[in-house]
């Protein structure tokens, strides 16, 4: 999957940014550098036709889903329903799945619809070994059933006084409940020029100076996947439905917390954009490179440029915004698209 190439010469809206950044986090960096940044000129925005949105597997998604007669008869009373709404989340949907959550009076059930085609490498490890992980007064567990051209997996924490075999066997009758309720989704369409997948984290890198973003050099600053104790985090990092680079720097003295940034891309996920902005606690609107965006009071960039949704955040940055970043990171995007189509 690929990402558009419409990206324009990134304008930063000074009025509203400096609106939602005021004095930094001792964590993270929310106020744009004092010197505009500078990169290659991107093509002028064209129009861009409505996002087209994919096929859920069950008509109305979520509150759908928790409806399902066979899904309440498994869970039992369902209190709430909720869509999760994380950044790869939003990529199971783009792909024509689903990613819930199931509340009842003794679990909160996360459930993932998992298009086939998205069930491959480390994903597919995690959904075909249905286990327990046991910790200090809880466990989690998951298992899965098989549907219609995808897979169901569900997820939740047990109190340790529950055997395995009995958690294993309730998400097992949850899973295939929500198996049998729904049908293959249907993918949003991709656009004809897209950013391209996987991200190039190398140019990336090179263009907003990653080493020094961080306050490091080279043998403290890596790229890696963050670090993942729970079935959500490992399939966030595993999954083909996004695309993402993440890098971290390591301490250098006692005190020192390290510092990290990241982005991830959903392609042709914009169709969410609207709800995704609406959840995004602590922000305001933005306009970055003439594309809505939404800046956190952490300086967490999320915008869309008609097409797909990107995200960029860091932690303790070396005297740069992330919305600073936003203008190289989108300079190689289209870069690299430009290169493609030749």
């Amino acid at each position: 999957m690929s990402v558009p190439v419409a990206l324009a010469s990134l304008i930063l809206v000074a009025g509203l940014l400096s609106a939602c950044t005021g004095p930094a986090d001792a964590d993270t960096q929310g106020g744009p550098s004092s010197v505009s940044p500078t990169a290659t000129p991107t093509p002028t925005p064209s129009g861009t036709p409505a996002p087209l949105t994919p096929t859920s597997p069950i008509a109305g998604g979520c509150a759908a889903l928790g409806a399902a007669a066979a899904v309440v008869a498994a869970a039992g009373e369902i209190q709430r329903v909720t869509a999760l709404d994380e950044m790869w989340h939003i990529g199971i949907d783009t792909a024509g799945g689903l990613a819930c959550s199931l509340l009842t009076p003794r679990l909160a059930v996360d459930v993932y619809v998992l298009p086939a085609a998205t069930v491959v490498g480390d994903v597919a490890a995690v959904v075909g070994a249905a286990t327990c992980d046991r910790g200090t007064g809880s466990m989690e567990c998951h298992a899965s059933a098989p549907g219609a051209g995808q897979t169901v997996l569900a997820a939740a924490s047990f109190d340790t006084s529950v055997d395995d075999p009995a958690a294993l066997a309730e998400l097992t009758a949850i899973a295939s409940a929500v198996a049998g309720s729904t049908t293959e989704g249907q993918p949003a369409k991709s656009r004809p020029a897209t950013w391209s997948k996987p991200l190039d984290c190398t140019a990336i890198a090179e263009t907003i100076g990653v080493t020094s973003l961080l306050g490091s050099d080279e043998a403290r600053t890596a790229l890696a996947a963050p670090a993942a104790s729970t079935v959500d985090g490992r399939l966030s990092i595993a999954s083909s439905t996004i695309a993402r680079c993440d890098w971290v720097r390591t301490p250098t003295q006692e005190g020192d917390r390290g510092s990290d940034f990241s982005v991830i891309a959903v392609p042709n996920g914009a169709w969410a954009w609207k709800t995704l902005a609406a959840s995004i606690p602590d922000s305001v609107d933005a306009t970055v490179g003439g594309y809505a965006a939404r800046v956190t009071s952490k300086g967490e960039v999320y915008l869309s440029d008609g097409v797909n949704i990107l995200h960029l955040q860091g932690q303790r940055l070396a005297g740069v915004s992330v919305v600073d970043t936003a203008l190289g990171v989108l300079s190689v995007i289209a870069g690299k698209d430009a290169a493609a189509r030749g």
